[in-house]
């Protein structure tokens, strides 16, 4: 595989997680977004979509989940085409087919929505900081403002 397929692949990654990105990120989203990598690898990804479905409600935070979890259908069923988008054409139906998958398709499936996660994390944290987020502390435990400065104390 070249360097501009590889590139090609992470840029389609980029915008499909930002297209499931709120348009403003808040703390709590953020930190949300932040452990959805880390979930992924650790509670697996049939687990990890159960919980999406689980938390998804009508409030800033479920709508964020339900947007996850769309994205995730999505991409599982179009973007890769690892998924038949007949058999999961609702995030529950994706739920039961995960289960099914062959152990092969579904370690790159995992590794398919583990980039994607990434991606969402990374762009929720810029989001954050574009909209004046703090997301740093000093040594001396003084809270730096977004751009970094600690006001001349390092």
């Amino acid at each position: 595989m070249s360097g501009s397929q590889v590139r090609r692949v992470d840029q389609q990654m980029a915008a499909a997680a930002a297209a499931m990105l709120q348009p403003t990120i808040g703390n709590e989203l953020r930190t949300r977004y932040k452990q959805l990598p880390v979930q992924i690898r650790m509670s697996g990804l049939a687990a990890t979509y159960a919980y999406l479905l689980g938390k998804s409600k009508d409030n800033e935070l479920g709508r964020a989940y339900q947007s996850v979890a769309d994205g995730i259908r999505k991409h599982l069923t179009t973007r890769s085409g690892l998924v038949d988008a007949a058999e999961a054409d609702t995030n529950e139906k994706l739920l039961h087919a995960l289960a099914g998958l062959d152990t092969s398709v579904y370690a790159r499936a995992s590794a398919e929505v583990q980039a994607l996660a990434t991606w969402l994390s990374r762009l929720a944290e810029a989001r954050y900081i574009a909209a004046g987020g703090n997301t740093q502390s000093t040594a001396s435990g003084g809270a730096t403002d977004s751009a970094g400065d600690d006001g001349g104390r390092s």
